[in-house]
């Protein structure tokens, strides 16, 4: 187990130091959690980019790029995303270590704690007008989500998945878009999305999560000014607790549901409930599981339904592990769907029955191996992959983690699919004769 260190900085505000000297830069990671809600969830996706833009010592984009150029090229962002059935909006930044840059000036401190007081500024001294956020900043961040909400109607691999999602997650918070809607953004006003900024800073539970070479004391010390700015605006309300409805098993038959749009190449996805979740401590197998489905290029549904039966134009699955959901996603023509079903639900029922060659199922732990280890060549990864961990409840590196992988058994792996059943598909048929390929499937655009 990675030898991290856990330091309660206030009232549901926890850091979590993750040790490790192979990288040049310090990387800290806030993420404040938030329910996932219809009637919020465009303002929170639009509240980091709002802060973002500035602040009352940093009022434009051009000085606060100007400020993190003088941190030798430090620097901050902010993207709210989901997590189960919570939406989390985090914040990272980076800066170089102290060891590699020139000695600091005399007006300068240490660059790491210069990052935290601007990144401080931009959190607790927004621009305000009128009690509320620069009506001009907001205008123009609502512009910018709606663009990318609407540009998702391009990319219609990601479109079917939302729609899958829409259908799949009726009734459930999972199937709200952390975007929210052209609707929903359209209604937000300086005065609303101020009021959700100083409800995050007061309900939200905090993960901070560092990732360097600094102690864990250090780190705490130079979160000294951020922890003061945060517990001001602490009140006496109960801190949020978000919680992720599971469902182990799908409660009805297969929920079917065809769209047409004029565009050449359809889109057939299937989402599955898993009956595993991360936080069962043994979703490692069912990440096994998925890798051999269809997680790499070695996988049974690229090899079999793509390469071999020339059923799609790609084919892919993907899980969920918070929400316990599989999700497969492929390019197919309008007059397939059916027999691409069947080829897919055949390449489920070998692995139930244990059909995999030693060949496949090494290849499988090979790429799925070779995964967790790259996790360790990125500080965002590693962040993220810890904070996702802590979320369920777990903490196992990703070294452990593939050794746990390297351990697996077929037969572990073929209950992993005895338990999946299929809960919706969705089709979104093409009814176009000539047009463009479509764009690569992109699972971050919820």
């Amino acid at each position: 187990m990675t030898n991290h260190t856990c330091i309660t900085l206030c009232p549901g505000a926890e850091l979590f130091v993750i040790p490790k000297d192979t990288f040049k830069t310090d990387f800290i990671m806030f993420s404040f959690t938030l329910p996932l809600d219809a009637d919020t969830a465009a303002q929170y996706a639009l509240l980091p980019a709002v802060l973002c833009r500035g602040s009352v010592r940093y009022p434009t984009l051009e000085s606060l790029a100007c400020r993190l150029d003088t941190l030798y090229n430090a620097g901050i962002a902010g993207r709210a995303h989901k997590r189960g059935d919570a939406q989390v909006v985090t914040f990272q930044l980076r800066c170089l270590e102290e060891d590699v840059v020139p000695p600091e000036d005399e007006n300068e401190g240490p660059l790491f704690v210069s990052l935290l007081d601007t990144f401080c500024d931009l959190l607790f001294s927004p621009l305000t007008e009128n009690g509320a956020f620069l009506p001009a900043y907001v205008e123009g961040e609502k512009k910018n989500l709606c663009e990318a909400i609407r540009a998702k109607i391009n990319n219609k691999a990601a479109y079917a998945i939302s729609r899958l999602d829409e259908e799949m997650f009726a009734g459930e918070s999972y199937g709200i878009s952390s975007r929210g809607t052209e609707q929903s953004v359209a209604a937000v006003t300086p005065a609303s999305l101020f009021a959700c900024y100083r409800t995050m800073l007061a309900r939200a539970p905090l993960s901070v999560t560092y990732v360097g070479r600094m102690e864990a004391s250090a780190a705490a010390d130079a979160l000294t000014r951020f922890v003061r700015c945060l517990a001001e605006h602490r009140g006496a309300e109960p801190l949020y607790c978000p919680q992720t409805d599971v469902r182990r098993a799908a409660a009805h038959p297969l929920h079917r549901v065809t769209e047409e749009m004029d565009i050449r190449q359809s889109r057939l996805c299937i989402g599955y409930r898993t009956g595993m979740i991360l936080s069962d401590g043994d979703f490692y197998r069912f990440a096994l599981f998925n890798e051999l489905l269809g997680g790499s290029a070695s996988s049974k549904l690229f090899l079999e339904v793509r390469e071999r039966r020339g059923l799609c134009y790609d084919c892919a699955s993907s899980p969920e592990a918070q929400k316990g959901v599989l999700y497969i996603s492929c390019g197919i023509s309008a007059d397939a769907a059916e027999e691409t079903e069947d080829a897919i639900t055949a390449q489920i029922d070998a692995i139930r029955q244990g059909d995999v060659t030693e060949e496949e199922f090494a290849a499988a732990k090979k790429s799925l191996i070779s995964g967790y280890r790259e996790i360790e060549d990125s500080a965002a990864a590693i962040a993220v992959w810890y904070e996702n961990r802590r979320a369920a409840g777990i903490a196992t590196s990703p070294d452990e983690t593939a050794e746990q992988v390297r351990s697996c058994t077929l037969q572990e792996v073929s209950a992993c699919a005895q338990g999946l059943t299929a809960d919706t598909l969705y089709f979104l048929r093409g009814t176009a004769v000539t047009g463009e390929d479509e764009e690569d499937y992109d699972d971050d655009t919820d």
